[in-house]
């Protein structure tokens, strides 16, 4: 086989993330999990979450699946986090690196949503109508942040 023809055989391969919204720093949980849903159904995702093998044919099994990851985690990215991610070599070191900042990111946006909602109280000096819209858009800010309220 010549050149192209493995280049274009590879490229088909590559799975589309094109509905994939870049990740631009808020809803990380979200982008995750579209990342990774997209990564295991193709069958790359082994690359971040097994070790990088010693055998050789494992090996180059391991690599191939790393650049798709990587291309797909990068690709996947703002410009600007684009810029910040692009150095690491690996896509275990990339998936870590925004699990490390992300995780706890979201987990403040989370507990801001439920302290404001928790905190919603109705008055009577407050127009009905912009109250109800007020305890909507905290209903829409929990919803967001994947937050289920109890029945």
């Amino acid at each position: 086989m010549d050149t192209a023809m493995v280049a274009a055989t590879n490229v088909k391969s590559l799975p589309d993330i094109s509905r994939i919204e870049p990740f631009n720093g808020t809803h990380y949980k979200r982008w995750q999990e579209k990342v990774m849903s997209t990564l295991d159904v193709t069958g790359y995702a082994f690359a971040i979450t097994d070790p990088k093998p010693d055998k050789e044919k494992e090996l180059q099994n391991w690599e191939k699946a790393n650049k798709i990851c990587r291309h797909i985690i990068l690709s996947t990215l703002s410009n600007a986090l684009f810029d910040v991610y692009c150095p690491y070599k690996t896509a275990t070191e990339i998936w870590e690196s925004l699990n490390k900042k992300y995780i706890l990111e979201d987990a403040g946006t989370q507990k801001f949503a439920i302290g404001n909602f928790l905190n919603f109280v109705m008055s009577d000096e407050k127009d009905i109508s912009s109250q109800i819209h007020e305890y909507h858009v905290l209903i829409d800010d929990l919803k967001n942040e994947n937050i289920t309220l109890p029945e």
